[in-house]
């Protein structure tokens, strides 16, 4: 995909402070980077393995850390891979899918009159609440897809026992005849359509097609990121068996 094709769709900005070289991970939250002669300590928020981003000689930029109370001065927000950025900071996805909403939701959720953050709802807290001007409601649960085999986008790239609970939880709604949605956040430009990686977690797969069957809404955004800025890079679809 060419940079002109998804330029103009623009979501939001988020340029990098710092542009540094990765050198290990001593654990999922923590990464060394190597930058301007020194080694620091930085943050990694997203908690899956992203094995073929974060790997000794990737360059990744960094954000500097707003609280000054935390024991990192910067963030990791994206690796370089192919020639791309790709967002890897599951910190800014309530600011990226809140921002999505404001901009493009009637594009991505027909008919979409109003939103809201965070609702509590039957023993447990959802991404969103949508209100459509069909007076119908949908709960929304967002999750980040950073992992790709060739054209195609994977998640999870870890056993997630949080993201089987929340497929648990959809299912749940659907079943109580609710509607549900699984929205996902896909930040590889390359992918061209996505699966559940049965191969890492057959469980979560397992749950995703039963959801499917049970009726649960699913919503596939690619995101793109130049190291300034984010986009929006079109909608993308399950990939056939």
């Amino acid at each position: 995909m060419k940079d002109s094709s998804w330029k103009a769709l623009k979501i939001m900005k988020l340029p990098a402070d710092e542009e540094g070289i990765f050198l290990e991970r001593p654990n999922r939250f923590l990464g060394k980077v190597a930058l301007k002669g020194k080694t620091v300590m930085v943050h990694v928020h997203d908690p899956g393995r992203l094995p073929d981003l974060l790997f000794p000689g990737t360059p990744v930029l960094l954000k500097h850390a707003q609280s000054p109370k935390r024991k990192t001065a910067f963030s990791l927000i994206a690796a370089r891979k192919d020639n791309h950025w790709i967002f890897v900071n599951s910190g800014y996805h309530r600011r990226l899918t809140g921002a999505l909403l404001k901009k493009l939701g009637q594009e991505i959720f027909p008919g979409l009159k109003e939103f809201q953050a965070e609702p509590k709802f039957d023993g447990g807290r959802l991404d969103y609440l949508l209100k459509f001007k069909s007076q119908e409601e949908m709960l929304v649960e967002v999750k980040g897809c950073t992992w790709a085999k060739g054209e195609i986008a994977l998640f999870p790239d870890a056993p997630t026992t949080r993201g089987q609970k929340h497929l648990r939880h959809l299912l749940e709604l659907k079943q109580k005849g609710l509607n549900a949605c699984l929205w996902l956040l896909v930040f590889r430009p390359e992918a061209t359509c996505f699966r559940p990686a049965e191969e890492i977690d057959p469980l979560f797969a397992g749950l995703f097609s039963e959801a499917l069957k049970e009726g649960l809404t699913l919503k596939i955004s690619r995101i793109l990121y130049d190291g300034k800025n984010l986009f929006f890079g079109g909608e993308l679809p399950l990939c056939s068996a």
